[in-house]
This record gives C-alpha cells, structure tokens and sequence, in this order.
C-alpha cells in the first residue's frame, strides 16, 4: 500500500488558491475546497509529487469553468 503524499500546504497552496479565485472570480473559500479536493485524488497515486501544485491548480481551473 502507497503511503499517503501531500505536499506541504503553506504559502504556495495559498497563493495559488488566491491567484485562482481572482482569476475565475469566485470566492476563495469554494477555490480552497476545490483545491483540497483535487490535490487529494492527484497525491493518492502520484509517486512523483514535483509538480502537483501545478495539476492542481489546471484541474480546479477546468472544474470551475464547468460551472
């Protein structure tokens, strides 16, 4: 069984949460769940956790575009 990987949630998951909620123009507290969430699925399986933040942030990017 994979161990859990998260990369550290500090001023990085910060700055992009904020950066995405202006740019979509939606709330930054919807931006952060959405986040959570999608850095969640990505990091289960991810062996290699480099470049995360940047998945991350291109999925909660398309998913707030569907709605």
């Amino acid at each position: 069984m994979a161990a859990m990987i998260r990369p550290p949630q500090g001023s990085t998951a910060h700055a992009a949460t904020e950066a995405i909620a202006k740019e979509t123009d939606t709330d930054v507290e919807v931006v952060k769940e959405i986040y959570d969430e999608e850095l969640t699925t990505l990091a289960t399986d991810a062996k290699i956790t480099q470049f995360l933040g940047v998945l991350t942030s291109r999925r909660v990017k398309m998913r707030l575009r569907k709605h």
